[in-house]
């Protein structure tokens, strides 16, 4: 199967991976998306709602992310602290952290991507979701960094940790109800 499905009838999502398919409460993912967020309930219901009608699979989500975090990395790559300054250095944020930075985010995001890819494999089951959570963890962590307050609009940096939100409260609720 190896993609994310969602069929809401009533309020159940099907959600697979690897070669199982797992029911999860939408209400169950309401609440963990929430309390991820910090939004009300009532947010976190449209959001969740909303979501549903942008899924993709687990190998769709997984390339996006290997293919950003390889770009990422290759734009690190070609980065000269000394011989040229740039935009986004401050006086808290010197070239060399920036790219220290950039670098952990690619990395990261590469990481999240073949941890996503893997949830496609027919050989996936629900032990490799933890990995998952964990790697969403670390990258809404590193989108809370210097470098990216410096070159991203808050909005864009809220919506990217939403997107990986909503897929952390649905794994978690996999977790939680089967």
């Amino acid at each position: 199967m190896g993609s994310l499905v969602k069929n809401v009838i009533g309020a159940v999502i099907t959600v697979a991976i690897g070669g199982a398919v797992f029911t999860v409460s939408q209400p169950a993912v309401v609440d963990n998306f929430a309390k991820d967020t910090g939004l009300t309930q009532q947010e976190a219901k449209q959001y969740v709602e909303q979501a549903g009608d942008d899924l993709v699979s687990w190998d769709e989500v997984g390339k996006g992310f290997i293919d950003d975090g390889n770009d990422i990395i290759s734009t690190v790559n070609t980065l000269d602290c000394d011989n040229y300054t740039y935009d986004w250095v401050s006086p808290s944020l010197t070239c060399e952290n920036g790219k220290a930075e950039l670098y952990k985010i690619g990395h990261d995001e590469t990481a999240l991507g073949e941890a996503y890819k893997k949830l496609s494999l027919d050989s996936a089951s629900k032990a490799d979701i933890p990995a998952v959570i964990a790697l969403i963890d670390t990258l809404n962590y590193d989108y809370s960094s210097d470098f990216i307050d410096n070159i991203l609009d808050s909005k864009d940096v809220d919506d990217m940790k939403k997107s990986n939100s909503y897929n952390k409260a649905t794994l978690q609720a996999v977790l939680d109800e089967n």
